[in-house]
């Protein structure tokens, strides 16, 4: 009995000791486990969104185009049309929701990647610089990735590529690049292209 006593006090101490070593690397990557969960949530949002834009029966199509900040600064983002805005809108509005929102995706600093938006049914449309939203304040740069069809690789721009008549070329990709403290992440999107056979019907 004694022998049998001491044997289960000791298979108890030693799951007791496994347990809590376990919970103890559990904990240590907690940190790392919600950044990354906050990474794939937001990748999915843009992703969805971008699609939306896109291809949905509500979207338009995509384009790069320069859009004024609350500074007046005008920096090129990727700029689309929804009729209802999305969903992180929702709640965003001074007084009621309007229709037709023209929307893009830009990243400032001490903000990270922000929606900025404003509806064309507003009387001031064309002085007021548009709203903004803070999508992820983990996301400390935006780039562009074109594929170069003569030499078959992509290339990664900083700056979006100007055409010669001064326009923006569309890029093919977007990459995220985020970060929080010592935990980095990028991740890439893909940007839908309206193409044959696709309708906005």
């Amino acid at each position: 009995m004694l022998l049998a006593l001491t044997l289960m006090a000791a298979l108890l101490v030693a799951l007791n000791v496994f347990v809590f070593s376990m919970a103890e690397v559990w904990g240590q990557g907690r940190d790392e486990r919600l950044f990354l969960q906050h990474v794939r949530a937001v990748v999915r949002n843009v992703d969805d969104t971008l699609r939306r834009a896109a291809l949905g029966p509500e979207g338009a199509g995509l384009e790069m185009k320069e859009v004024a900040n609350e500074s007046g600064l005008r920096r090129p983002e990727l700029a689309f049309v929804l009729a209802d805005g999305g969903r992180l809108l929702a709640g965003a509005w001074p007084e009621t929701p309007l229709p037709d929102v023209e929307l893009s995706y830009g990243v400032e600093e001490g903000k990270g990647l922000c929606l900025h938006w404003k509806s064309r049914l507003e009387t001031r449309f064309a002085d007021e610089t548009p709203r903004s939203t803070v999508v992820s304040p983990f996301v400390v740069a935006m780039s562009w990735d074109y594929y170069d069809d003569s030499f078959k690789r992509w290339e990664n721009l900083e700056e979006p590529r100007r055409e010669a008549d001064g326009s923006y070329a569309a890029p093919r990709r977007m990459r995220l690049r985020f970060e929080l403290g010592k935990l980095k992440a990028e991740r890439i999107v893909a940007i839908p292209v309206l193409g044959a056979g696709a309708t906005t019907d």
